[in-house]
């Protein structure tokens, strides 16, 4: 994150910067200096803005030492917030730009006209599932989307009119597939123009109007702004999870689809991914993409050892997600690829 902000087009003055734990941390970051809360002489003036960087499950704590050290001017960019996602999203407009890469942008790639009627053929499905979070902000305004219950084998609970477990379906994998069990189903069972995916607290900024306009459109592929990982999408893998788990799934690209390996070696050294398993596409895109997808994904599993540690066993999904860019990274001179912005629902 500060690397966004300190590079273009940001340039922001960041002074240094603060840690709890300086024996976890190193002495400097990004040329600055890193500076303990229990070093009261060497702190910034207490009224300076100071931006909390951290996934929202540590936000309570760090708040909490943030106060003690006298710190009450705050401003919170979450990993998934909305305000991140577009510090983020200009960061890698820029990166496009400086690489000659093209970005483009939904909205502007969209027809000035479209039947409303025309909303019908595109179908995004909203994951939803008995482990999902309470939330309190209303969603009537993505009353467009289909919602679908992923794993639905596995619990009792009849949440949506939509489950996984009916037709040809993966759903009892749901534990490492997480919400790729529904892709699976819809690939499988579904038939409509244009298909989407998105998530009950992660939901695509757009409208039935523009949903019809997709419909008449050039575009093969929407996805969200990237996540970026710094010093590389391999490296900070390997720090988040189970670097054996990658290299399986570079051994499975190396079996099945070796013309995929230069795709996936340079999302492996670079600093973006598509994430969530978010996208609309296509037709015959979702179905090229989920027969290249799967047979991968079922390599893994047959290859990566079971995780006791619940979220660390959701590594499907997790690979599938480094995959989908690597599938984006193959096709990008053969497919329009545009971004769109993505809503996320804070609890």
């Amino acid at each position: 994150m500060g690397t966004c902000l300190i590079g273009a087009p940001y340039f922001l003055d960041i002074c240094c910067f603060l840690v709890s734990r300086p024996e976890a941390n190193p002495a400097q970051f990004l040329g600055r200096q890193v500076v303990s809360l229990d070093r009261r002489e060497l702190l910034p003036p207490r009224d300076t803005l100071v931006v909390v960087a951290s996934m929202e499950r540590s936000l309570e704590s760090i708040t909490i030492c943030l106060h003690r050290a006298g710190f009450y001017n705050l401003l919170y960019l979450t990993f998934e917030s909305d305000l991140w996602s577009c510090i983020r999203g200009n960061y890698y407009i820029e990166y496009c730009r400086r690489n000659g890469k093209e970005y483009l942008i939904l909205d502007r790639e969209l027809p000035l006209e479209g039947d409303i009627k025309d909303a019908e053929k595109v179908s995004i499905y909203s994951v939803r599932s008995h482990a999902d979070k309470v939330i309190r902000e209303e969603r009537r305004r993505f009353s467009w989307e289909i919602p679908i219950q992923a794993g639905a084998a596995l619990s009792p609970e009849e949440l949506c009119q939509v489950r996984d477990h009916r037709g040809e379906n993966i759903s009892s994998k749901n534990r490492e597939y997480c919400e790729l069990t529904a892709l699976y189903w819809i690939w499988k069972n579904t038939a409509s123009e244009y298909v989407g995916l998105c998530h009950y607290r992660r939901h695509f900024v757009l409208d039935s109007l523009q949903l019809a306009r997709l419909s008449r459109s050039d575009i093969h592929m929407v996805v969200t702004v990237p996540v970026l990982n710094f010093p590389s999408v391999g490296a900070v893998y390997a720090q988040d999870h189970i670097q054996r788990d990658w290299e399986v799934m570079m051994e499975g690209i190396e079996k099945l689809c070796p013309e995929y390996r230069g795709a996936a070696e340079c999302i492996r050294d670079g600093i973006y991914y598509y994430a969530y398993n978010m996208f609309i596409a296509r037709r015959p895109v979702l179905d090229e993409y989920c027969s290249w997808l799967f047979p991968l994904l079922s390599y893994c599993e047959k290859h990566c050892a079971k995780k006791e540690d619940p979220y660390q066993n959701r590594h499907i999904g997790f690979l599938a997600e480094r995959l989908m860019t690597v599938y984006i990274k193959q096709h990008e001179d053969r497919y329009k690829i545009v971004h769109a912005e993505k809503h996320f629902i804070e609890r």
